[in-house]
């Protein structure tokens, strides 16, 4: 199996934060209180750093849980000896418990009554 094969998911992933983080950033400043709109950013790098110690730790979980199953370690240093396939399946599985995590925030968020504008209407 050749590693070309994770170009598309990389490709997605990247494009994904690229765009989210237009629509995050945005949302902190119209949605955080006036003395603290430029936490914005670092709520963004700080949910960024923590998912990177997460997946980090994932694959730790994995090596240590699947390397005396029967199906063998997923990630080996060969993958063509390894289940790549089921430690992305696990992936997509924790993608769609948070996707429905969100809809469940997102249902409950109640947004800031906007300040209405100090400009003279016409």
């Amino acid at each position: 199996m050749s590693a070309l094969w994770l170009i598309p998911q990389l490709s997605i992933s990247g494009l994904a934060d690229a765009f989210s983080i237009v629509g995050q950033v945005e949302f902190y400043y119209k949605q955080f209180p006036e003395n603290m709109k430029s936490m914005g950013m670092s709520v963004y790098l700080l949910g960024f750093t923590v998912g990177s110690y997460a997946s980090g730790l994932m694959v730790s979980i994995v090596h240590q849980t699947t390397k005396g199953a029967a199906t063998g370690n997923w990630l080996p240093e060969d993958l063509n000896e390894g289940r790549l396939d089921y430690f992305y399946y696990t992936i997509t599985g924790i993608g769609v418990v948070n996707f429905f995590y969100f809809v469940l925030c997102s249902r409950w968020y109640r947004y800031k009554e906007p300040v209405p504008s100090k400009m003279p209407q016409e």
